[in-house]
């Protein structure tokens, strides 16, 4: 492990404690089919696996405004395991993941927690595991669910190097094009955005579907894209049918809608360090793009930068930006013009169990962020990629985004692939 600090670690415990409405924890709930077994299966499972992942017995605290990681003296792992029953008749099992995302977890204490959450179903149960965005980032959250409940042998945590700080200049230290891009991702306009101050609640509520992941990958290789790339422009497809056509003011017609799209820095050393080692795009979303192929090429295109070398390396220039420099940027980002969040796909490799009892889904969920009426998270799993949408209540009754979201993946699919597969099928 290292324990190089990290800016935006620190970052996100000062969002928390300035913004007290904010609870900016992600996390994971994973559907299992067996009858529920007691609290103390599921913690000594997790006992027997939390060598695999040393960095849970991490902690990260605020002194003063230093950012400090530090091995947790009094850590058991039992502390982080807890149930909860719904009473027949009572909340739904969403309803009961959506406010357990509000629930703080302890500051003197490394920042995660598993939820055994029953009683809904006879043959199902929940686990949900979730954690503060400044202890893990998106990748070491999956490495964390896999390592407590992969059914494969464990990764093997490399050694991690932490190189001599060597003194040299600023110019050098941080390049300006990290400051450019920094301010560039936070002012660039002008962006698609509707009004949502006067209909935010600050309360979350959850909304998933699953599509094969097999129509996601066939799709983008028809149309020369990724999975991912597939993903954002099902998005924008549901988003135009979802938005009222209202919201959107006459100056704003023809502006793009954007989304803030993570970009892994973890490097292979790095895979079981502490903290977050990632920066954000910003990605345009083709919003008013009346072709769906078109909309995907456009989005490739864009993402295809994001994934250059020469923008990786602007990117983990960032991360040395001082914390202050970075706090301000994800103060900005709270703006919806600024791009709605989004995890960008993901995958949980392999399968997952809790003793003998399989994982049959996986839902990736995030926080709300600031003016942002929702996130939304893309993970694959066992053959599914699972799309969840944290909507704030306000909008309870606008629409169902995730089926529309499931509908534009289908209809991509069927355009591209399962016709054209259809039509050389009849040539003679």
């Amino acid at each position: 492990m290292t324990q190089r600090p990290n800016p935006v670690d620190g970052c996100f415990l000062r969002y928390e404690r300035e913004h007290h409405g904010v609870r900016p924890y992600i996390g994971v709930v994973l559907h299992a089919t067996g009858s529920a077994p007691k609290l103390s299966v599921v913690r000594q499972q997790v006992a027997d696996r939390i060598e695999r992942m040393p960095t849970l017995s991490c902690k990260v605290t605020k002194q003063g405004r230093r950012t400090v990681w530090a091995t947790d003296a009094a850590f058991d792992p039992y502390d982080h395991v807890h149930e909860f029953r719904l009473p027949a008749g009572s909340a739904t099992l969403d309803t009961t993941v959506a406010a357990l995302l509000a629930v703080p977890l302890p500051e003197d204490a490394p920042r995660w927690g598993i939820w055994l959450i029953h009683g809904y179903a006879d043959h199902e149960y929940v686990l949900f595991y979730r954690a503060h965005h400044a202890a893990q980032d998106g990748q070491a959250l999956l490495d964390a669910v896999t390592a407590l409940f992969g059914t494969g042998p464990p990764l093997a945590p490399r050694p991690a190097v932490t190189a001599r700080a060597v003194r040299r200049p600023w110019r050098q230290k941080i390049p300006a094009r990290a400051v450019a891009r920094s301010l560039a991702d936070a002012v660039r306009g002008p962006a698609l955005s509707w009004p949502t101050q006067d209909t935010l609640t600050g309360e979350p509520r959850l909304a998933s579907a699953a599509v094969p992941v097999s129509w996601l990958r066939e799709t983008g290789r028809a149309l020369g894209a990724s999975a991912n790339d597939v993903c954002l422009a099902a998005l924008a497809h549901a988003l135009r049918a979802w938005v009222p056509a209202g919201w959107i003011a006459a100056d704003q017609r023809g502006r793009d809608l954007q989304v803030s799209l993570p970009v892994s820095l973890r490097e292979p050393q790095e895979r079981f360090a502490v903290g977050n080692r990632l920066s954000a795009v910003r990605i345009p979303l083709s919003f008013w793009e009346d072709s769906p192929t078109a909309r995907v090429a456009a989005i490739a295109r864009a993402t295809g930068r994001a994934r250059a070398a020469d923008t990786r390396r602007v990117l983990q220039a960032q991360l040395r930006l001082p914390e202050s420099a970075v706090y301000r940027f994800l103060r900005q980002g709270r703006r919806m013009r600024n791009g709605l969040d989004t995890s960008g796909l993901l995958q949980l490799h392999g399968r997952l169990a809790l003793g003998a009892d399989p994982i049959e889904t996986a839902v990736a969920t995030l926080f709300l962020h600031g003016d942002h009426p929702f996130a939304v998270s893309f993970l694959g799993y066992a053959g599914q990629v699972v799309v969840c949408f944290t909507i704030d209540r306000g909008f309870e009754d606008v629409g169902n985004l995730a089926a529309l979201w499931a509908s534009a993946v289908e209809r991509l699919w069927h355009q591209n692939v399962a016709k054209s597969t259809a039509a050389q099928g009849s040539q003679p």
